[in-house]
């Protein structure tokens, strides 16, 4: 952009990716519009999520050895990753960059950066929450990956150590420490190794402070524009001139496109290409009478990659699976099951309540890079910016994106380096 800061900003998209956004604009003084095209913020994939910040394990999907996975895997309905066989011409030159990333080099330097920028957002998530006193059935206590194999815990631990080159606490720990930290395990202790605990993790519902976000902004003089579709964004020369929307058109200096899968659709008439692939994901929230058998931290199955999150006194959610099958939201009975079956075997004692028949279950698509890092700031449109391709660490990232773009609108030095990050790499 030229040395001239904008004063007028479009946001496009009321995810926790957007409102985010919206609040770090509207803190620095800019007449913030956010436009979003559902009835209210976090509407879509940030409505269920796994609910996890977890900045320490947000290493990339593409990880060495996934594509024999996918191969080994096709059909099958309990398998983590499952790869439709209809989508894989969908996929093109992403899905080519999607498994040149799985070198052991790049996966990585990806990895790394979406740790530090994970690290970062965490800072910025808590100096939101102490300054707005923002609740949102978090819990601050850490999280836990659980192990049922002591083979691969030990991997795990001497992989998670090289990844995280001590920037981050783990801590390994025996079956004896898991029950002591999370009593809900105590009926499967014959079969547990041992957890690799976060310290430093939290969680929390994802929608709910989306919504508390877009608020704080609107408080600052931001607009909200709810169930607003935008058409289109148009560009006078070779500069951004409006966005233009079925409630008419709204004049911009610039604008934040924070669409998540819908990013791509909205840069591409501008010559922008966002190279981002939708993939699906599923959630089942319960209302547990029994608070005193629920999970009290936020724990991730690696056996059958599915995480447990209790939010509030009441709630608990499974979430989990990624399923590479294009644009649908469709929720998948066996695909259900097989998240449902993975959490019965993990929680035995609330297992004739996690049926599907009492479940609100939830599908979301997110939104993945083939490199696995979002793409952040300016486009080579000026005056259009993008915040997006967060994939299942939309939560995790969402407050340090918001605030390094809004930096860069502003023309003001990021807080932390942008390289692997731009939206053109």
């Amino acid at each position: 952009m030229n040395n001239r800061k904008p004063e007028r900003l479009i946001v496009i998209g009321a995810g926790v990716v957007g409102t985010t956004t919206a609040l770090a604009l509207a803190e620095r003084g800019l007449q913030v519009t956010l436009v979003e095209r559902n009835a209210e913020a976090a509407d879509e994939t940030s409505q269920a999520n796994g609910g996890g910040i977890t900045p320490a394990h947000s290493e990339p999907w593409n990880a060495p050895g996934l594509l024999g996975k996918l191969v080994r895997n096709l059909g099958r309905a309990d398998a983590p990753y499952r790869l439709s066989p209809l989508a894989v011409p969908g996929m093109g030159l992403w899905g080519l960059r999607f498994l040149s990333n799985m070198r052991r080099e790049r996966f990585l330097n990806n990895a790394r950066n979406n740790i530090r920028l994970g690290l970062y957002s965490l800072e910025c998530l808590r100096r939101w929450r102490e300054r707005y006193g923002m609740e949102y059935r978090q819990t601050l206590s850490g999280s836990m990956q659980v192990y049922f194999s002591r083979e691969l815990l030990a991997e795990s631990v001497q992989f998670r150590r090289e990844l995280l080159e001590e920037a981050a606490a783990i801590e390994p720990i025996g079956v004896d420490e898991v029950i002591a930290r999370e009593p809900a395990l105590a009926p499967v202790r014959r079969d547990l190794a041992g957890a690799i605990a976060f310290p430093e993790h939290e969680s929390g519902d994802a929608r709910q402070f989306s919504i508390l976000a877009a608020g704080q902004a609107e408080k600052l003089g931001a607009r909200l524009m709810f169930g607003t579709s935008v058409q289109s964004i148009r560009v006078d020369g070779d500069r951004l001139r409006s966005v233009v929307t079925d409630q008419g058109e709204i004049a911009a200096d610039a604008c934040v496109i924070a669409a998540g899968p819908a990013s791509t659709k909205l840069a591409r008439p501008l010559g922008i290409r966002l190279p981002i692939y939708p993939v699906r994901g599923y959630s089942a929230t319960f209302e547990i009478e029994r608070s005193e058998a629920l999970p009290t931290l936020p724990m991730l199955d690696t056996a059958s990659r599915f995480v447990t999150l209790r939010l509030g006194e009441h709630g608990l959610r499974i979430a989990g699976l990624a399923d590479f099958a294009g644009h649908t939201r469709r929720i998948l009975p066996r695909r259900v099951e097989s998240l449902l079956a993975g959490a019965r075997r993990l929680l035995p004692e609330l297992a004739e309540e996690l049926v599907a028949e009492r479940a609100q279950l939830w599908a979301g698509l997110r939104p993945v890079t083939p490199d696995g890092p979002p793409l952040l700031g300016e486009t080579r449109v000026p005056g259009v910016f993008v915040n997006a391709g967060h994939g299942p660490m939309g939560w995790t990232m969402a407050c340090g994106s918001a605030e390094l773009v809004a930096a860069q609108v502003m023309g003001e030095p990021p807080a932390i380096a942008l390289e692997g990050f731009e939206p053109h790499r």
